[in-house]
């Protein structure tokens, strides 16, 4: 019986477990989102995030395979609604529009419990040589506004697994940038 104990013990203490999250200082909960026009304003593009993460673009979020767009140059990202259902996206630099997308609810984005899902999905971590966990991950990121009308973007993620396939761990966080709305 002792036996039985002290192994459960072990792998109680061998099995780790955690929870990160990381925001800006004045990191505030997500407000809702409920009309398209509640978006419209105009963002700074540079993110504030943690202390110590390199820079995050709203551009990057919104152009995430656009490798022409020099996002680190885009200063402001313009958002007007067209109808209740279409939004006009523009990248500005100096006043000089250098990208422009109008994006379609229903087709290029969803709004659901107030903000904009992007990028959900998992998939099986360990099955390319080298990766030291095997393991379900599951990712996603959202985007909308924090409570006092700033934009804010939300990268989640979650890992269960074994390590080197001994060490059990369960791991998942997230991680919060918020973007200032210049104005309205």
């Amino acid at each position: 019986m002792q036996l039985k104990i002290k192994g459960f013990s072990l792998v109680f203490v061998l099995m780790i477990s955690g929870c990160l999250s990381s925001g800006p200082a004045n990191n505030t909960g997500f407000g809702q989102i409920k009309r398209i026009e509640d978006l419209e304003g105009v963002y700074g593009n540079l993110g504030e995030a943690s202390p110590g993460r390199g820079p995050f673009y709203l551009s990057k979020i919104i152009w995430p395979k656009d490798d022409e767009l020099d996002h680190k140059n885009v200063e402001n990202i313009e958002v007007r609604k067209i109808t209740s259902e279409m939004l006009k996206v523009k990248a500005v630099t100096n006043g000089v529009v250098k990208k422009e997308t109008t994006y379609v609810k229903g087709k290029d984005f969803d709004i659901n419990g107030g903000r904009i899902s992007l990028n959900v999905g998992g998939g099986i971590a360990g099955l390319k040589g080298g990766e030291p966990l095997v393991g379900p991950y599951y990712e996603s990121a959202e985007l909308g506004l924090d409570s006092t009308g700033h934009g804010k973007y939300r990268q989640s993620f979650a890992t269960a697994g074994l390590v080197y396939l001994f060490l059990p761990i369960a791991i998942g966080g997230n991680e919060d940038v918020r973007f200032v709305r210049l104005e309205k």
